[in-house]
């Protein structure tokens, strides 16, 4: 590769970053998250994480690079790549990562993996809140190696998960909000929210929240982010 290309290249590269947030989603079921009935039981969910590529045509050359990347690192290797597609004008190789779906006291309990969905219930009532934790140093692990291969960090703190939680109980379901987006639109203060049987809703945490619990930081053992409260049966 002659100097003239590969500095092009680079470039290329950087302006790719720069211009190009990861998507992250995931869907929560009640019925999965109902069945959490003993403390520090688990299962996992999916997560999809959609990091940004060149192009389309760029596919199978950077999702390879991608994979070299997974292949190093500690929280990331079971990463599977799902797709490449595009969105609002830019292009992402999808990849999808099991993490772990607890219900445990985080105060009390260690991070496992680089993130997890945490059920939290109070001890003296019905409540349930549910938070998204994230493994900073893990973070800070992945992108050591995606600057090292790309030349470029890539910072998640500027990416708002998409989480959807589905109501697959018999029953109608009541779920309050506070300080997050729910179907697109800013919820400000606590504002309940009633779940049919198979109602879905959309949650997307704030862009302070987000910047908070997806910042790397290789000395900081987790963040914590509320997603709601599920209040229970209507």
């Amino acid at each position: 590769m002659n100097t003239k290309f590969k500095t092009a290249f680079l470039i290329g590269i950087m302006l790719v970053f720069a211009a190009c947030s990861a998507r992250i989603s995931t869907e929560i079921y009640l019925a999965d998250l109902d069945e959490l009935n003993a403390i520090n039981s688990e299962m996992t969910t999916v997560v999809l994480i959609g990091l940004p590529i060149g192009s389309e045509d760029d596919c199978v050359e950077d999702r390879q690079r991608y994979n070299g990347v997974f292949r190093q690192s500690t929280h990331f290797k079971n990463m599977e790549f799902v797709r490449c597609y595009s969105e609002s004008y830019d292009d992402f190789a999808e990849y999808e990562l099991e993490v772990p779906l607890r219900l445990v006291d985080p105060a009390a309990s260690t991070i496992k993996g680089p993130f997890e969905i945490i059920r939290h219930d109070d001890s003296t009532s019905n409540v349930r809140t549910l938070y998204l934790r994230s493994n900073p140093r893990a973070l800070c692990n992945l992108d050591d190696l995606i600057r090292d291969e790309f030349y470029q960090s890539l910072d998640l703190s500027d990416t708002s998960p998409l989480i959807q939680i589905t109501n697959d109980l018999r029953a109608s379901q009541t779920l309050v909000f506070n300080q997050v987006f729910v179907n697109e639109a800013p919820v400000i203060e606590p504002t309940a929210m009633v779940l049919d049987r198979r109602d879905t809703v959309q949650i997307a945490l704030s862009d302070v929240t987000s910047a908070w619990v997806f910042s790397k930081a290789c000395n900081v053992s987790s963040r914590l982010a509320p997603v709601g409260v599920w209040v229970g049966d209507e």
